[in-house]
């Protein structure tokens, strides 16, 4: 099967069907990239994903303790502190990558959020552990546009 077009959302890499081909003939492949890897960027006004945004504030009052366990039990920890935000502004939540060492390194995934010219949300969280477990240091988002980068604020979809 030939792909003429690759589309790049968040951290994966998802190749389409030249055109022709039917729905069931697809079969797209995804990769992992590793998180806090560099990326394409995507200007202002175009589609793709938006500039990162510092949200650390916000993770450090999602998880205002260390987590004592492992780095997986981590991700699926603050995962569940997304989730339990505000169920009613929240979309599905997915722990996208984990990469383990120091600083521990988790990547959440949000799909089917209330914006509707936002496919997905990344977040980036960046932990260091210490004798309590692992602590927030850090942590930023971005967002992957169904619309365009709102050429004013790269940071957002409009």
């Amino acid at each position: 099967m030939k792909f003429r077009t690759v589309l790049t959302v968040g951290a994966f890499v998802i190749a389409l069907p030249a055109c022709g081909s039917s729905a069931s003939d697809a079969k797209p492949t995804s990769t992992t990239a590793k998180p806090g890897a560099s990326s394409t960027s995507t200007t202002a006004g175009s589609r793709g994903p938006t500039a990162w945004r510092d949200e650390t504030a916000e993770w450090k009052s999602h998880a205002p303790r260390p987590f004592a366990k492992s780095p997986a039990g981590v991700a699926e920890d603050l995962a569940a502190a997304w989730r339990g935000s505000d169920t009613s502004e929240v979309g599905q939540i997915t722990v996208a990558g984990v990469r383990p060492g120091e600083p521990l390194v988790v990547v959440l995934r949000e799909t089917g959020g209330v914006d509707a010219a936002v496919a997905s949300t990344d977040v980036e969280i960046t932990l260091e552990g210490g004798d309590e477990g692992w602590a927030v240091t850090s942590a930023r988002a971005r967002d992957t546009c169904v619309t365009q980068v709102d050429p004013a604020d790269p940071t957002h979809c409009t």
